[in-house]
Order: C-alpha cells, then sequence, then structure tokens
C-alpha cells in the first residue's frame, strides 16, 4: 500500500462542527477512495484549506458590560476650546427668508451660534452621530450660479429634527464654504468614533454559537432610539429560501439578541446623504458606523442579499458561504485603515452613557424608529423534520425570550413618522444690503427686484467688503 493509498484510507470525514461523521450505524466510517484519487467526504463537501491566523475565528475579549447606551440631549455641555469660530450668514429661523451674520463656533461634540449684537440668545446644540453637514444651493441652479458670492450649507441633527442653513458671502465663498463643510465633517466623524471600541468586521461565525453559522458580516454600530443611541453588534446573515436576517446583540458574544430584522425584497433599505455621512436605515431602524467606507460595505452587502432573494436563489450551500465571506473579506481589507490603528491610544466617549431601557416602546420623535426590544415580537425559526414552527433558544433577548436562527419571521411595529422637510433648497436671495440681514424672496416665477445677471449694485459691494474671507 503507497503512502497516498494509506493517507486517503485513513481519513475520516468530518462536519464543519468538528465531528467525525457517521453513517446509519452511529460509527465514524473510513473515507474510501475514488477512481481518480479525489477524496470524497460522506458530508458531500471537500475538506477546507486552513484558514490565516489573521481569519480564524476568535473568542470576544471585550469584557461584558451588557447594553451600552449614550444620551445625545441637544442640550448637553460643549466641550472647549472650539475647533473653529468666525462669522457666517444663518437663516433666521424665526421667518426663513432672511440671513443674519452670527459667530458660528465648532466643537468636538456641537456647535455654537451667538449673534454680534446681542439682539438673540446664544445657541448651543450638541451633536448627535445622527447629524450631518451638507452644502446645498439655493431654487434653481441659475439662482445659484447668478449669484456666486453666496454659497449655503445645512447642518441637520436629525436625530431630533432640526435643521440650521449658514451661508458664506464673498469672493471665496466657494472655498469658505468647503472648509465650513469640512470642520463640521470632521468634528462629527470625532464623536462618532469616540462611541466605539476597537475591533475589526468579522465575516466568520463565533466558535460554539450555531445562530451565526450563517453570519456574513458583522461588526459594531450604533442604534437610534428616542432618548439616545446604543452601541449594538449588528450581524448580517445569508438568505434562507426568500429571507435573510439582521440581527443586533448587546456585543460581540452574540448572546443577548436587542434587534432582529427580516429582510425581503421589499425591505427598505436607504442612507442620509452628507459629507462622510456614515448613517443608513434597513427597514425601521437606523444605524451609524464607525466610518463611512464601512457604512457602504454594509450597504453593498445586505444590497447583495436581496438580489439573490429577488433572483429566487437556493439557500447558499456550506460551500458557497465560504465563497461570500471570502468575497466580503476581500472588501474589508480594501478598506481604509481603522480609526484606531491610526489612534493606538483610544478616545473616551463625547456623549454621556445613560442605564439601557431595552423593552421601551418607541415614543414620540422626529425619525422613525423601532424599540430595542419588544415582547410582541415573536421570532421563530422552522425545523426542517416538524410540521410548524418552534420557537429557538438560543440566542436569547434580555427578557429571556428566543430569537434566531437562520430563517427570520419578524412581525412589524407601528413606526415614528418623520416631522418636517429636509430638502436643501432655499428660496431665492435679492441682493445683500448694508445691514447684516439678507431678505430672501419669493420662491416662484415673480421678478426680484434689484436681481439681475449684472453684477453687485453698490450695496451689495458695500456689503462684500465686509464679510469674511
Amino acid at each position: 500500500m503507497t503512502d497516498i493509498e494509506a493517507s486517503v484510507i485513513n481519513t475520516l470525514c468530518r462536519c464543519k462542527q468538528g465531528e467525525n461523521k457517521k453513517g446509519e450505524d452511529g460509527k465514524a466510517h473510513p473515507h474510501m477512495p475514488g477512481e481518480t484519487d479525489v477524496e470524497y467526504f460522506l458530508c458531500g463537501e471537500p475538506p477546507e484549506e486552513p484558514l490565516p491566523p489573521e481569519e480564524v475565528p476568535q473568542l470576544p475579549s471585550r469584557p461584558r458590560e451588557g447594553l451600552i447606551t449614550y444620551s445625545a440631549e441637544m442640550d448637553l455641555p460643549l466641550t472647549e476650546p472650539p475647533m473653529r469660530s468666525g462669522e457666517v450668514w444663518h437663516l433666521c429661523q424665526e421667518d426663513g427668508k432672511s440671513f443674519e451674520k452670527v459667530i458660528l463656533s465648532i466643537h468636538s461634540n456641537g456647535f455654537s451660534i451667538r449673534y454680534p449684537d446681542d439682539n438673540h440668545p446664544a445657541m448651543s446644540i450638541a451633536w448627535s452621530p445622527f447629524s450631518l453637514v451638507q452644502a446645498c444651493r439655493l431654487h434653481t441652479i441659475q439662482a445659484d450660479q447668478s449669484q456666486p458670492w453666496l454659497r449655503l450649507f445645512k447642518v441637520s441633527v436629525f436625530h431630533h429634527g432640526i435643521t440650521h442653513f449658514f451661508a458664506t458671502h464673498g469672493p471665496g465663498a466657494d472655498t469658505e464654504r468647503a472648509r465650513w463643510v469640512a470642520d463640521v465633517s470632521r468634528a462629527l466623524r470625532i464623536l462618532t468614533q469616540s462611541l466605539f471600541p476597537s475591533f475589526q468586521l468579522a465575516v466568520f461565525p463565533l466558535p460554539g454559537a450555531s445562530w451565526t453559522s450563517t453570519r456574513l458580516l458583522a461588526g459594531y454600530m450604533l442604534l437610534y432610539d428616542d432618548q439616545g443611541v446604543s452601541l449594538v453588534y449588528g450581524e448580517l446573515h445569508a438568505h434562507c429560501d426568500n429571507t435573510a436576517g439582521f440581527a443586533a446583540y448587546e456585543d460581540d458574544a452574540c448572546k443577548v439578541q436587542v434587534v432582529h430584522l427580516a429582510i425581503d425584497t421589499n425591505t427598505c433599505v436607504s442612507e442620509r446623504v452628507g459629507i462622510d455621512c456614515s448613517c443608513f436605515s434597513l427597514g425601521d431602524h437606523h444605524f451609524s458606523t464607525r466610518t463611512c467606507a464601512e457604512k457602504m460595505l454594509w450597504l453593498r452587502a445586505i444590497s447583495n442579499v436581496k438580489v439573490k432573494l429577488r433572483h429566487l436563489a437556493a439557500t447558499p450551500t456550506p460551500n458557497e458561504l465560504r465563497f461570500y465571506r471570502a468575497a466580503v473579506r476581500e472588501q474589508i481589507n480594501s478598506l481604509p485603515p481603522s480609526p484606531e490603528a491610526e489612534q493606538p491610544s483610544p478616545q473616551a466617549a463625547l456623549l454621556p452613557r445613560r442605564r439601557a431601557t431595552l423593552s421601551q416602546l418607541p415614543r414620540t420623535g422626529p425619525v422613525q424608529a423601532l424599540p430595542l426590544v419588544s415582547t410582541a415580537v415573536s421570532v421563530m425559526a422552522k425545523q426542517p423534520d416538524s410540521g410548524g414552527a418552534t420557537p429557538n433558544t438560543s440566542p436569547t433577548t434580555p427578557n429571556g425570550t428566543a430569537t434566531g436562527p437562520n430563517c427570520y419571521v419578524s412581525q412589524p411595529l407601528p413606526l415614528l413618522k418623520e416631522g418636517g422637510s429636509d430638502g436643501n433648497e432655499l428660496p431665492l436671495p435679492l441682493e445683500l444690503p448694508r445691514s447684516t440681514r439678507v431678505a430672501l424672496g419669493e420662491v416662484g416665477g415673480h421678478q426680484l427686484a434689484g436681481f439681475g445677471a449684472k453684477a453687485p449694485s453698490a450695496a451689495s459691494k458695500a456689503v462684500h467688503a465686509n464679510s469674511p474671507s
């Protein structure tokens, strides 16, 4: 007997859980070679190649703390000193048709607005991770091009349904606006990343946690709720029949589940459009990832799962799951370096901690949301040899309700409607007068006094000279 034949005959088939494959008699059977010396396994799958050390699934090393939640109230004190302060024009919220010159200060956890004449009280607004900054324009492209000395941008804390419009004015309005937008975006990124622990995105299931066996992508993210934000560990699953699943746990141990979503072809997936914004929505839940690049990876993975559901793809085999994970791993490796790689020392969270209220039902608020956990949700797992559905025992919700694992059914809850408009357009302004207040014209086809394609008037030039550069 040759060495090759001995090696083949002595090879035992092992399933993915590491146990010997057993036959009908309950005994492990040695592998029998085929006609072409190719090893055939009783489980029908070829042996897996050894994983590189960096891809071997590891048990969580972070100590379990329960669900970490942060307060995101608007009136939280701002950190000093500010990252930047300067003069800009602020759209008055009383009438929505005029600008007034203010001192805008950007802090790492919020921004403040101060009026030079002290006729109005100063405003201080703390950030939420569910905020964005974006350059915006007047109500038409032609109007925007006709007034190059006026450039607008908005800061939206959509967690609370608040949007403030600002404008730069002068010959360098475009450049100045770009600097303000970049500084606000940087402050928001600092705040968001301060709420995350050090972690790496994962694609492999956890050892000993069978409910993670169909995992495609997992990692920490922030979850919106009506009182603040919660740090959760999100997990996207491969499709099973005509549905897929998304779960969020207290931490990367994946023992306690706080969110469970069924994904089908009708599940709404969207993102907030802003500069370096990392917020997206899945169904009726709102999440924020550590970086914008990670958000795009999650959206792409979810989109790929929905494409398979749309084309009625069969439930993937273990071998197909390996290919799916390899593709996701390739995308993870192409992402920019993680923030902790650039800043090894951990940064203190810029939002205060609060007590978690896992069973709280959604209350009134500006953003659509579902509670972290609701006893009204009943999630069942179909068993292959049973006539009905039986609850799965792992993992559990904080109140002990069983959830998971691979085939998902979820019951929707009432939604909260987002209030107000979040558009990017403003009415067309008149030429700037000498005062610090800039009147805006009515939207429509009316001829606006003093407006035209000609150069600014003398009054406009006077304000032009006194405006910040």
